[in-house]
């Protein structure tokens, strides 16, 4: 029985705490690492507390140093009124484990937490810094009139996949309110941009009133630095077209 308990997918408690029917924010590892990161803004600029964790054998036995602590990869934060729950996790989820870590966390949520809903962060992938981005959603009828309010456009087809996939899924089987906020993020370069659009999204549908100058000045200084590489690369290329034409004309009057 004890081997059992060991080994058993839960819900580890800190202590109990009071919520007021939250929404469920997950950011899980994933394309550009927008909702990972995503999650850890909010935590740090909300001063999220967190209040358990998730113990599981299809988890990687391993730590994270954050917040000056040692602390278990999959974590669970509350907001101090309750009205927010924010889930992470740091590292890849075994795929044989998926279903079983996303029926122990929907149950806690459905049974203890009394979830509002649940609001999957990810990222789209593309090559480079996008100039136009855009941030799509995926959701129920019932919820896409309200987003669209927002200035949000469905996503025309989407794979969601990893953690967040599967507990979507779970959502689906169980009649909760899941839905995705979508985002473009570079998988080349280092993309602020990406956690800068899905912060403001998050602030515009569910007022959260985060602040984002931190992201608008590295978005800021991003783009200083890409265009001075691309000024750079410019007259690399102005100049070996020079160089080019000059031992051509060599070539034909020497």
């Amino acid at each position: 029985m004890a081997n059992e308990h060991l080994f058993a997918t839960r819900i580890v408690e800190l202590e109990k705490y009071a919520y007021d029917n939250p929404v469920v924010i997950g950011g899980f590892v994933g394309p550009g690492f927008v909702g990972l990161i995503s999650a850890s803004y909010l935590v740090e600029q909300m001063g999220l507390h967190q209040v358990a964790h998730v113990s599981s054998q299809h988890i990687p036995p391993v730590a994270v140093f954050v917040g000056g602590k040692l602390r278990h990869p999959f974590r669970i934060y509350r907001s101090k009124n309750g009205k927010l729950v924010l889930i992470m996790c740091e590292v890849p989820i075994d795929s044989e484990g998926l279903y079983e870590i996303s029926s122990v966390l929907l149950n806690w949520f459905v049974e203890q937490v009394h979830l509002k809903e649940l609001v999957i962060l990810d990222g789209f992938p593309v090559q480079d810094i996008p100039s136009n981005r855009e941030t799509h959603y995926v959701a129920s009828e019932k919820r896409s009139a309200e987003l669209e309010m927002h200035g949000l456009d469905k996503a025309r087809s989407a794979l969601i996949g990893g953690v967040g996939g599967s507990i979507l899924s779970e959502c689906l089987s169980r009649g909760v309110e899941g839905l995705s906020l979508i985002t473009q993020a570079s998988v080349n370069l280092p993309d602020p941009g990406a956690v800068l659009a899905m912060i403001q999204t998050l602030n515009s549908v569910y007022k959260l009133e985060v602040g984002t100058e931190v992201l608008e000045k590295n978005v800021a200084q991003l783009n200083k630095e890409l265009s001075a590489v691309a000024e750079q690369y410019g007259k690399l290329v102005a100049e070996s077209n020079q160089d080019q034409s000059m031992q051509h004309k060599t070539t034909m009057y020497g």
